[in-house]
């Protein structure tokens, strides 16, 4: 125990993480990750904020098994990121959270293609294992997973349409696309506005034809006095008609 702890003090672990070279033939020798529960489980998301501001990620690492397991972190891009730990031993059920730091005034223009590599080994103790303890190991025992790299600008993050709980793009960008109006929720709200006054007028000119025509229905004068009232619902009727059809016109304009 004395001698762990002096290797951990003279040796502590580094907040960058080892260099791992990836290549796709690499995939078929890789022991798939059965000792820790990754999360996330594929992909590390960055969004970069503007200017030179790090940029950092959680990763969390949970020991699934009935034993000790250490770990630690690979990238392919050693001088992009920070991570903290970089390696540790996690207790059986125990967590921990990696946080993974992209420096992004010394990131190259390839981020997107960076890759992050976990290594676990089943141990013995709960002692963090050197550089050394881990050349020891068979390679057939040390579990592996791999996590991709996706970086964007806050800008592209703030326009990538919102995605429901169906899977189908919300319309909230893009919605002059798909037949909106261009005036948006304001000229909405105003042609209905407009709409509901339009259709009280009618009611109100409605109700007063209703009147009009039982006031000559009841009316016993003389057939020619009846006559005037019948061509003055006919007058009346006319210039409604002609109100709706100019006011129609003026809407679908």
């Amino acid at each position: 125990l004395a001698q762990a702890i002096a290797a951990q003090v003279a040796r502590p672990h580094e907040a960058r993480p080892s260099t791992w070279r990836w290549s796709p033939s690499v995939l078929g020798a890789m022991a798939s990750m059965t000792l820790l529960q990754l999360n996330p489980t594929d992909t590390l998301h960055f969004t970069k904020a503007a200017g030179s501001t790090p940029v950092s990620r959680t990763l969390k690492l949970t020991n699934t098994s009935n034993g000790n397991v250490a770990f630690k972190v690979k990238t392919t891009a050693p001088r992009s990121y920070l991570v903290r730990p970089s390696a540790a031993t996690l207790r059986p059920g125990d967590s921990t959270e990696v946080q993974i730091i992209l420096q992004t005034q010394t990131a190259d223009s390839q981020t997107n293609t960076h890759r992050f590599l976990v290594q676990a080994v089943g141990v013995e103790d709960s002692a963090p294992l050197s550089r050394e303890d881990w050349g020891k190991f068979d390679r057939q025992s040390i579990r592996e997973h791999r996590l991709n790299v996706v970086v964007q600008d806050e800008s592209e993050e703030a326009l990538a349409p919102a995605r429901p709980s169906d899977g189908r793009p919300s319309t909230g960008v893009g919605a002059k696309a798909s037949g909106a109006p261009a005036g948006g929720p304001a000229e909405l709200k105003s042609k209905y506005d407009e709409l509901v006054r339009y259709a009280l007028q009618l009611e109100k000119e409605k109700k007063k034809l209703e009147l009009e025509l039982e006031l000559a229905s009841s009316q016993k004068a003389s057939s020619s006095a009846s006559g005037d009232g019948v061509s003055k619902l006919t007058l009346v009727l006319a210039v409604l008609v002609a109100f709706v059809a100019a006011y129609a016109a003026k809407f679908l304009s």
